[in-house]
């Protein structure tokens, strides 16, 4: 009988223990599932800008993308975003075949390359070392401005949103900028600075930057070239930020020119030279650098306001030219264009190989 009571009271310690156990378990937070859904919005953005995980959390992300460029979804070490961003661009023109994932220890989980409607799923266990983890979009030109940040903490101690310096700074907004957008940005801006997104005359690839003194251009990922230029406001995106799928930004001001002959440089006489956008840089000064292809030539091209503000100069980088290169000019009567400070008359520019590596053009507004 001694015996049998024993057994019972070990049985019923160890189910008592197992039963504990059990309860215990889903107040661990590491013991449930983190699901989060992501997508994409205009202006090259993640819908997510930050979410919150307990470290050793299983967490399942679904990306979306529902955007008409392609995109990826990768998740890094702690204060690696630029540097895995930096590594990404210089993979250059093996860039896609290695989906623009560069070799780095800091890179931790991450999707393919995917395409308009494409939806990929990532399953993955959170650090055990607590911390924030960025992901981002590594395709050129995309990971300076589309990223998100993972806190990996044992308590959801976030901060707050409009402070929270690891998300990108159009997505820090309390409750009254969500309620109370201004017409033009949600938030105070200083030129230079830019958006990605749809306007009327460019693709869908659209770049507008905006530049000191109230001018403004909008570049063309698409065609690798400029679309048009134009002084006094920037965009109105009231109808991109109620997430219109069709919607377009509209052009606040006076557009002087329009660079309606496209390509606007060409080399030798073929015009029709394959083309391919590689991606742009921001420069230590804010200004965009666009790094392009036309045939085997790589091109650099930076576009700043003129020193009097009354336009915009283009610079152009092609270092190894060696062929004649042609630069295609549109009739303005709102704008001159002038190449070593005297106006071209013309609608083309031809230079030779060593004077096609490294040029400016200036474009001037004719003020009424």
């Amino acid at each position: 009988m001694n015996v049998k009571k024993y057994i019972a009271a070990v049985f019923v310690v160890a189910l008592c223990f197992v039963l504990g156990a059990y309860k215990k378990a889903p107040e661990g937070q590491a013991d449930v599932a983190k699901e989060v859904k992501l997508s994409v919005l205009p202006g090259l953005l993640f819908d997510v800008p930050r979410f919150h995980v307990t470290p050793g959390q299983t967490v399942r992300i679904e990306f979306t993308n529902n955007d008409d460029m392609d995109h990826n979804l990768v998740i890094l070490q702690p204060g690696s975003r630029q540097q895995v961003v930096d590594l990404a661009t210089e993979l250059a023109a093996d860039g896609m075949d290695r989906g623009y994932i560069p070799e780095s220890p800091a890179v931790l989980w991450h999707t393919d390359v995917l395409h308009a409607g494409e939806v990929a799923q990532l399953t993955f266990t959170a650090p055990k070392e607590e911390g924030v983890y960025p992901y981002v979009c590594t395709l050129p030109g995309h990971g300076n401005v589309m990223y998100g940040a993972m806190y990996v903490t044992a308590e959801n101690d976030m901060p707050p949103l409009a402070a929270d310096t690891e998300v990108p700074q159009g997505q820090r907004k309390d409750e009254q900028h969500h309620h109370h957008r201004v017409r033009n940005h949600p938030y105070e801006l200083k030129p230079p600075y830019h958006y990605r997104l749809y306007v009327e005359g460019a693709s869908p690839a659209a770049i507008a930057v905006h530049l000191p003194g109230q001018l403004s251009y909008c570049w063309d990922a698409a065609r690798c070239d400029l679309r048009f230029m134009w002084e006094g406001g920037f965009v109105d995106q009231t109808e991109l930020w109620k997430g219109h799928k069709d919607a377009k930004a509209e052009v606040i001001g006076n557009i002087f020119y329009t660079q309606s002959v496209l390509p606007s440089i060409s080399l030798s006489d073929d015009e029709a030279q394959p083309r391919s956008f590689k991606g742009y840089r921001l420069q230590d000064d804010g200004y965009l650098e666009f790094q392009y292809q036309i045939g085997q030539w790589t091109v650099w091209e930076t576009l700043r306001e003129n020193p009097d503000q009354r336009g915009i100069i283009r610079s152009f980088r092609i270092p190894d030219l060696t062929d004649p290169l042609q630069i295609h000019l549109a009739a303005s009567t709102t704008a001159t264009i002038s190449y070593q400070g005297k106006e071209l008359t013309s609608d083309k520019l031809i230079l030779d190989g060593p004077e096609g590596q490294s040029f400016d053009l200036r474009y001037t507004f004719n003020k009424l």
